[in-house]
């Protein structure tokens, strides 16, 4: 049974639609969201939270149905990192927290002075003093010192430097390995997703049309070399996408043993896998 589970989840908005939705994350797995700005990555986790008025859909946790009535006890277990780490920027961490721990019944006061010992945050500052990695370290805290399963980050990476990167990704694995966590996160980073994710999601204009293991991918595509000196077929050209001249992307299923034979394999990964589903870099910015 899927610890969280989305089913047919559609949102609308004046210029944009989350449309029909559906996947689930298990005990211990990673699954990324990927898509290019815009695509639904934070629309489908604020679905997920509540945070944003469903047309229609339903989600699932431990295969009970979420409504009005179980909601609170439901978000009990979620640990969320939002897209913006914006918290009342005067007050010290200390007082933040003893105000965050009215919410939930399950605090771990001790538990959460561990963490600000690990992740050197110090609860005498005030939130305005915290780094953007500092303040996602917090909000792990937080999430950790009251017993979450689910974990929702939204770009918990972006903007961190290489080093806290890291630290979060490491936080991220260990807790999938050692609490059996479900973990949902969106990034535009795609190292990052290939660094820990166990799937990947791909969303298009509002819809996933793509969810596969991040290690299956070279199943499903191929990257072929265009700069050396045999010459890619007609064929090739029109089934696949060609990417600054140099490579042709295409489904490996559309790719006949002669391409494979004449043209060099190059290294595919999620960024690659993207810019195909997105018809090409002109409509796809990965950032």
């Amino acid at each position: 049974m899927a610890k969280l589970e989305l089913s047919g989840i559609t949102v609308a908005y004046e210029k944009f639609t989350l449309s029909n939705v559906s996947f689930s994350c298990d005990e211990g797995e990673i699954v990324a969201l990927v898509g290019k700005n815009g695509a639904g990555k934070t629309t489908t986790i604020d679905s997920i939270m509540g945070l944003t008025r469903r047309l229609s859909g339903s989600v699932r946790y431990d295969g009970q149905l979420v409504t009005g009535a179980n909601e609170h006890r439901f978000k009990q277990k979620i640990g969320y990192v939002g897209a913006s780490q914006e918290f009342y920027p005067g007050i010290r961490v200390g007082a933040f927290l003893r105000v965050v721990s009215g919410f939930y019944p399950q605090w771990d006061a001790s538990r959460m002075a561990r963490y600000l010992s690990d992740f050197n945050i110090d609860p005498s500052k005030r939130l305005s003093q915290l780094s953007s990695g500092m303040k996602v370290k917090l909000s792990l805290a937080i999430a950790l010192s009251h017993s979450a399963e689910i974990f929702l980050l939204d770009e918990p990476t972006s903007g961190l430097d290489p080093i806290v990167r890291e630290q979060v990704l490491e936080i991220l694995e260990r807790l999938a390995r050692e609490r059996n966590a479900c973990i949902l996160f969106s990034s535009h980073i795609t190292q990052d997703v290939e660094r820990i994710a166990t799937r990947v999601l791909f969303l298009v204009n509002g819809s996933i049309v793509l969810d596969t293991d991040v290690k299956r991918l070279g199943e499903r595509f191929v990257k072929l070399r265009l700069d050396g000196p045999a010459v890619c077929p007609d064929r090739g050209r029109r089934k696949g996408v060609i990417l600054n001249d140099r490579f042709v992307i295409m489904k490996t299923s559309d790719a006949l043993p002669e391409d494979l034979d004449k043209l060099e394999r190059a290294p595919l990964g999620v960024e690659e896998a993207l810019i195909f589903l997105e018809g090409g870099v002109d409509d796809a910015p990965t950032d």
